[in-house]
C-alpha cells in the first residue's frame, strides 16, 4: 500500500470520532474528503500525518507503519494558514521546517527558491508574512511544507477562509502540484474545491459511507452537499434541453 490506514479508530474521551476506517490511496491520487461538521474529516487528516496517534489500527506509508521518520513524507496544511506561519520573513518561514529536519545550509536556499516559485511567491523572500493577503499566506504555508519534499499532502479546508481570488490562487497551486505527481487529499465543504478530484470519500458519524467516482457521489446524493458549479450548470442545461424537446414534440 502506498498510503492509507487499516481499522483506524479514534475518540476524544467517551466520544468515538472514527470507527475502523480502512483507506487505500494510490500515488498521484487527488482525493476529496467530505462530510458534515463533526464527521471526523479533520481528525482523520491529523491521524494520517501523525499529529494525532490512533487508539486502534495503523497508518501505512509505502508498506510501512507510519513512524517518526517516514511521517516527514506526509505534509499537513491547516485551514488557517496563520496557525502554520511562524517566520519573521517569508524565507525564514520556509527555512524553519528545513532546519528542523537537518537540511544542509547550502541546500536550503535552493529549496526555498524552488518552493516559493512553485506557489507563485517568487520575490517575496524578505516580506513580512503579516503583510500578505489570505491567499498568499496559504500559499506560503504550502511552500513551507513543499520545501520538505513530502510525497503526500493533506489539506484541511484550505480555501474556507479565502475570498474567490484567494481560492483561485490555491487552485492554481494544486494544479501545479498534481502536474508534479503529488498525492493530495483535500477535506472541504466548498464545491469548487472538488471540481478536479479523482474520487470522493464521504464520512458520516465516523464511518466511510461512500468511496468512489465524484459523478456517482453527486448522483446518489448519499450525504447532502452542494453541487460544484460545473455539475450544477450541466444539470441545468440538460433539464432545459429536455423541456425544449418536450415542447417541440407536442
Amino acid at each position: 500500500m502506498f498510503f492509507g490506514c487499516k481499522k483506524l479508530s479514534f475518540g476524544y474521551s467517551e466520544n468515538k470520532v472514527l470507527k475502523e476506517i480502512d483507506l487505500e490511496i494510490e500515488k498521484g491520487d487527488f482525493i476529496g474528503l467530505v462530510g458534515s461538521n463533526g464527521s471526523g474529516k479533520s481528525t482523520l487528516l491529523k491521524l494520517l500525518c501523525g499529529i494525532l496517534l490512533p487508539e486502534e489500527g495503523q497508518i501505512i506509508f509505502n508498506d510501512q507503519i507510519l513512524n517518526d521518520k517516514n511521517r516527514l513524507k506526509v505534509g499537513y496544511i491547516f485551514q488557517n494558514p496563520e496557525n502554520q506561519i511562524i517566520g519573521v520573513t517569508v524565507e525564514e518561514d520556509v527555512a524553519f521546517g528545513l532546519e528542523n529536519i537537518g537540511v544542509p545550509r547550502e541546500q536550503m536556499s535552493e529549496r526555498i527558491e524552488w518552493a516559493l516559485s512553485t506557489v507563485g511567491l517568487t520575490g517575496f523572500n524578505k516580506n513580512d508574512p503579516n503583510t500578505l493577503s489570505g491567499g498568499q499566506k496559504q500559499r506560503l504555508a504550502i511552500a513551507s511544507i513543499l520545501a520538505m519534499k513530502p510525497e503526500v499532502i493533506l489539506m484541511d479546508e484550505p480555501t474556507s477562509m479565502l475570498d474567490p481570488k484567494g481560492r483561485n490562487e490555491i487552485y492554481k497551486v494544486i494544479d501545479r502540484l498534481l502536474q508534479m505527481g503529488e498525492t493530495i487529499i483535500i477535506a472541504s465543504h466548498h464545491p469548487s474545491d472538488l471540481e478536479k478530484v479523482d474520487k470522493i470519500i464521504a464520512l458520516s458519524e465516523g464511518k466511510i459511507v461512500f468511496e468512489g467516482d465524484k459523478e456517482d457521489f453527486y448522483s446518489k446524493r448519499i450525504i447532502e452537499t452542494e453541487l460544484p458549479f460545473k455539475e450544477k450548470l450541466k444539470r441545468s442545461v440538460s433539464r432545459n434541453l429536455e423541456e425544449l424537446v418536450d415542447e417541440l414534440c407536442r
